[in-house]
């Protein structure tokens, strides 16, 4: 046993299975040699030395063991270069408040078995910290490194299974080199620590580390005191971005989008400082500010005559406080407006560790009369999950599947297929990022229900939202048919007469075969949203749907209505069911988010 150790001391780093397998033949040997106190002792550091959870060696004999292989302890030639990678799960605190510590743990234990999986012989792995993981490279260049880090994403690319939800092992690796970011273990682990977290900032999921990580670091400390400054000081500002239906080109409602008016850097945006809300749990106070302020300008476009409806996007830390509900009802109720002009839009990656206390929040603003819209649909991993288990009026397709519909047909089956499954769901659909005619022109075809994007409008201050909706009346016309060449920004418009506008509507509506394009315009009412077109529960109504629903008969989208005045700058009725998809009756405009 001794020969065997002094073998593999000399010539790699202890794994460790050799390690734990070494120190128990020790401890069972000692007492037949009259070294049972002995015995005794080294067991008790055999324990304090092994993560219990995961059977891997604990933070003091990584750091042990790695400081005496760094120092060329182990060696004759002295030192050699070598990488640490640190492996911090993401989310832990999030599973293990969702769905229990228990699974918690089988999520570590899962990640573990994985690591191990995939390293070397001659490799270290240890677990350091509670969700933090730790790999030593012996004799590997940064290459290698990084081709070591690729091995280990790929064997948490498949989710792990927890109380029948298939969770991400969602990791952030920050990688440091021997011996150029640090030749002792303490300032290495340092090195890709402070790596590591600027890979959770960039949401990059690896990160090497260089000089701006450790820059990083102490700006973090400076940005969280000027967060809750700007909270305190008023300087949290909105956008909005307009949202249109398809059908008629109205404008059904405006997207909030969070800005923060910094004193000297001036505007920045949401990137710069939603990430470090989140980390300083400041989220809560930024929601019900963001909320405060929408309310008031939506307000404010009411009484003017433009009933708008705005979109406010909430966190999942937000949405699972018992007491949001409540704070959404005074909010509504403190400027006066009723539940329909609020969407509230949460992305479904976001609420993948707290479905079930989400699904109750989200119930209890449907059942006030507040919509909710499923954002960023598509980008997560239980998408389909999602739209069968989550109380939402609506989808929004993420941008990313517009880029290419024009010349992929993977991408425009996949967008054409999303809608059709929202529609037999009965949920509406939105595609954000719509940029181009060409890209408005197929959604139409496709009977996508709104869209938003810079096609329609960048983002506005709130005091020229109104002033805005009387030129989009101005400007709105006919789009070009697929083929055509396409506009791509802001566009001049012509008129169409009332008389066209009749006759396009009584056509389609006697079922003739007429096409969106023949100058139809949607007869919008003005009464309180109806719950005709919600989903009484999340899986009920999809067969009848997918009976009720009609194709278009034509690419073209709507023709530009006449009509002026606050009902046409707005448009902004609810709808009367989603029975009525194959007519020009329209749903009432839900925030875009």
């Amino acid at each position: 046993m001794i020969v065997v150790w002094y073998l593999a001391s000399r010539t790699l780093v202890p794994t460790a299975a050799v390690t734990m397998s070494l120190a128990a033949a020790a401890v069972a040997w000692l007492p037949a040699f009259g070294l049972g106190g002995r015995a005794v002792a080294l067991g008790r550091r055999h324990r304090n030395d092994t993560d219990g959870l995961t059977g891997l060696p604990g933070r003091r004999y990584f750091m042990r063991t790695a400081s005496r292989w760094l120092g060329g302890g182990h060696r004759a030639g002295g030192r050699l270069s070598a990488a640490l990678i640190l492996i911090d799960l993401d989310r832990l605190r999030d599973i293990n408040g969702a769905l229990g510590h228990e699974h918690g743990d089988r999520m570590l234990a899962s990640v573990s078995a994985r690591l191990s999986s995939v390293i070397r012989p001659t490799d270290l792995l240890a677990r350091v910290d509670g969700d933090e993981f730790a790999l030593l490279l012996p004799g590997t260049d940064l290459p290698g490194a990084e081709a070591a880090v690729r091995r280990i994403r790929d064997a948490l690319r498949l989710p792990v299974e927890l109380d029948d939800l298939r969770v991400p092992a969602d990791v952030s690796i920050g990688i440091a080199h021997a011996p150029e970011h640090g030749r002792g273990v303490l300032e290495l682990m340092g090195r890709a620590e402070a790596a590591m977290y600027a890979a959770k900032r960039s949401h990059n999921g690896q990160r090497v580390y260089g000089p701006d990580c450790q820059l990083g670091n102490r700006a973090r400390l400076g940005l969280r005191a000027d967060l809750r400054e700007a909270l305190d000081d008023g300087q949290i500002e909105l956008r909005y971005q307009p949202k249109a239906d398809m059908r008629s080109g109205r404008i059904s409602g405006v997207e909030a989008l969070v800005r923060w008016r910094h004193p000297s850097d001036g505007l920045r945006p949401p990137d710069m400082f939603l990430p470090e809300m989140e980390r300083a749990g400041l989220m809560g106070r930024l929601t019900q500010r963001v909320l405060d302020i929408a309310l008031a300008d939506c307000a404010r476009w009411h009484r003017a005559g433009a009933e708008l409806a705005v979109s406010v996007n909430v966190p999942a830390s937000v949405i699972v406080d018992p007491g949001f509900v409540g704070l959404v009802r005074g909010s509504l109720e403190r400027h006066g407006l009723p539940a329909t002009a609020l969407v509230v839009e949460v992305t479904e990656d976001g609420l993948i560790t707290v479905l079930e206390k989400a699904q109750r929040t989200l119930a209890g603003l449907r059942d006030h009369g507040v919509r909710v819209s499923l954002d960023d649909y598509g980008t997560g991993l239980c998408s389909l999950a999602y739209l069968r288990e989550l109380p939402a009026d609506e989808v929004k397709l993420d941008q990313r599947f517009l880029r290419d519909i024009d010349r992929d047909t993977s991408a425009a089956a996949i967008v054409r297929s999303t809608v059709s499954l929202a529609h037999a769901l009965q949920l509406r659909i939105v595609a954000e990022g719509v940029e181009t005619s060409q890209s408005w022109n197929y959604l139409a075809a496709w009977q996508c229900d709104e869209v938003q994007g810079y096609f329609i409008s960048r983002p506005l201050v709130g005091e020229r939202v109104l002033s805005w909706l009387r030129e989009w009346g101005d400007r709105f016309r006919r789009l070009p048919s697929l083929g055509e060449a396409p506009a791509t920004g802001p566009i001049k418009v012509g008129s169409v007469t009332q008389g066209s506008v009749a006759r396009g509507r009584a056509t389609l509506a006697a079922g003739s075969g007429s096409t969106a394009g023949s100058g139809a315009v949607a007869p919008i009412g003005n009464g309180a949203a109806a719950a005709g077109g919600r989903r009484s529960t999340p899986r009920r109504g999809a067969r009848a749907a997918l009976g009720a629903a009609q194709p278009v008969t034509s690419a073209r989208p709507v023709a530009v209505p006449a009509a002026t005045g606050p009902s046409w700058q707005a448009g902004l009725r609810p709808p009367p069911s989603r029975g009525e998809r194959g007519s020009l009756r329209v749903q009432d405009g839900r925030m875009a988010g």
